[in-house]
């Protein structure tokens, strides 16, 4: 090869990186002019009254003038920390990178609307960006999290550093999930109606004992392990329709489960039937005064009353393993009473000499 056809490659060869260089170049001042910008549109947090999320699982939320409230969930209360912070995960989304070749189908459609309808920001998100597993998890074979989200951005589409886990259109991401946290150490005393026989039980420095219990009976310890944490920290899996007639929930041949506190208050729960994997719930609230304090009186039964004025008044669904913990036999708790061994009736008879 000449020393001219030389020159002539490496002019060439110049002139192709140039435009290599040039064209990179610009891709990344064009992503690199994304990174960071707002996803949405400018909004005020104190004015979203309704957010709609689309997709396979619809959710609305609205504000009432009650509070806001799951409208997809019969117009159960949902927690405003929740809906606050979510929305301020949206207003403060920004780009993390570009997603060159991405596209998203059937994306959720979600939409911010102030009181009169008018719609303040709206978002399409794609599917979650998952990590790569690391370390352990690697090395086991465990998959990753979810710690992005790819969004339509403008023509395009991105990838944000946050999965929006809850709108995902699951309502209880957006409402307190749970019913009761009945302290275990106040209750003094519990009974379980079933197949309308009543089973009662009293506790006493730590120990429980059984109402009615044969000579040959005892109560078997190793069944007392959920007589008083029933209610401490139950957590629903749905809510029932209210305008469901409430003798289709099965309330009236099913069980109760009733605890007695230290202070006078006292929790009654119906468990009635089974819905798929789940089973209908009930619970309601009183106060008996049992000491003559007024101010710890008046506060025991405002904390009733607003109990029952709330959680009392809906059903819910909850776990077959939570209810079957409230639904107990006399049959589940009484054994047998074990004879003592022969080596301990003679020690027993030498004593008495």
């Amino acid at each position: 090869m000449t020393n001219k056809n030389l020159v002539i490659l490496a002019a060439a060869a110049a002139v192709l990186g140039g435009a290599a260089y040039y064209c990179n170049s610009g891709r990344k001042i064009k992503s690199s002019n994304l990174n960071g910008k707002p996803v949405l549109a400018a909004f005020d947090v104190s004015e979203v009254a309704k957010v709609e999320v689309g997709g396979s699982k619809k959710l609305t939320l609205a504000a009432t003038d009650g509070g806001w409230v799951v409208d997809s969930l019969y117009g159960y209360p949902a927690d405003v920390t929740k809906i606050r912070e979510n929305l301020l995960k949206l207003k403060d989304l920004t780009v993390g990178q570009t997603a060159r070749g991405r596209k998203i189908e059937n994306g959720t459609l979600v939409e911010l609307k102030d009181a009169k309808g008018k719609v303040l920001a709206s978002a399409t998100l794609g599917e979650q960006h998952m990590s790569k597993p690391r370390g352990q998890a690697a090395q086991f074979g465990g998959g990753g999290y979810p710690d992005g989200r790819y969004m339509k951005f403008g023509d395009g589409v991105v990838l944000v550093k946050d999965a929006l886990e809850a709108f995902d259109g699951d309502p209880k991401k957006w409402c307190e999930g749970r019913i009761c946290s009945v302290p275990s150490a106040d209750v003094k005393a519990v009974s379980y109606t079933k197949d309308g026989k009543t089973v009662n039980l009293t506790r006493k420095d730590s120990t429980w004992s059984l109402e009615g219990l044969g000579e040959k009976e005892e109560l078997d310890t190793s069944k007392t392990y959920s007589l008083d944490s029933a209610l401490s920290y139950l957590d629903f899996n749905n809510v029932a329709d209210p305008k469901k007639p409430e003798t289709e929930f099965g309330f009236a041949t099913g069980c109760v489960y009733k605890v007695s506190l230290k202070n006078g208050q006292s929790y009654t729960a119906k468990i009635g039937a089974a819905s798929g994997a789940d089973r209908y719930f009930k619970v309601s609230a009183a106060f008996a005064p049992v000491g003559t304090n007024a101010t710890e009186n008046a506060t025991l039964e405002k904390a009733v009353k607003d109990f029952n004025a709330n959680a009392g008044k809906w059903t819910y669904l909850i776990s077959s393993y939570s209810a079957d913990s409230m639904s107990k036999s006399r049959k589940d708790l009484v054994k047998a009473k074990e004879e003592p061994k022969k080596d301990e009736k003679k020690d027993g008879d030498k004593s008495k000499k």
